[in-house]
């Protein structure tokens, strides 16, 4: 029996990696957690960006997370993570946003568009409107995301809800609770499948 792959975590500096580490061992992978600080270790193929926070002008971008896009792995970034993956390809810092919930408090739900041929659709097999949980203060308008991104996906007010690096690479990053596979809807799990499945690769 071939071991699990290994998938890097880093979380918000503050925030309680468990959730995220479980979202990973529900993909079937094994986590190594690491401080935004650190570089990307050696034994791992792929990395997971995470937070349920908005990404704020003193934060600091995780080494790992340059070190994974120039080495090709792939990157799923939830909330936090899809602010500084955005912010590391050269897209804008995050925005005050109404109306889409609070990490402090239990997730709302609101609709949003999943464009089809994009990468997070084709992962999860959907596109179309979807309802989705929110709970996040702080998001992208299409003008903050970097050049070379498409937006897949993007709630009624235009507030983007995933983003994603068009060609053979795997860099998505989507701004609701992945990590909470159990309130999302049916298949959205696949993301997490995906990072996993790729990381052994």
């Amino acid at each position: 029996m071939s071991n699990p792959a290994r998938v890097a975590l880093v979380v918000r500096p503050g925030e309680n990696p468990q959730p995220f580490v479980d979202a990973i061992a529900h993909g079937a992978g094994e986590t190594v957690v690491i401080e935004s600080d650190a570089g990307l270790p050696s034994d791992v193929g792929g990395l997971m960006v995470a937070g349920e926070a908005g990404f704020l002008s003193s934060d600091n971008l995780p080494i790992a997370l340059a070190q994974a896009i120039d080495a090709g792995f792939p990157v799923l970034g939830i909330g936090w993570g899809m602010h500084a993956l955005n912010i590391a390809l050269g897209g804008e810092l995050p925005i005050a946003v109404e109306g889409h919930g609070d990490p402090s408090i239990d997730p709302t739900k609101h609709t949003s568009f999943m464009a089809p041929g994009g990468k997070v659709g084709y992962t999860i097999a959907g596109s179309g409107w979807v309802t989705i949980p929110s709970a996040h203060t702080h998001g992208l308008l299409p003008a903050q995301v970097a050049d070379g991104l498409l937006s897949s996906m993007y709630a009624e007010d235009q507030v983007v809800e995933a983003i994603e690096k068009p060609g053979c690479e795997w860099l998505i990053g989507v701004q609701w609770p992945a990590h909470l596979h159990e309130r999302t809807p049916k298949g959205f799990d696949s993301l997490l499948l995906a990072l996993v499945e790729r990381s052994e690769q």
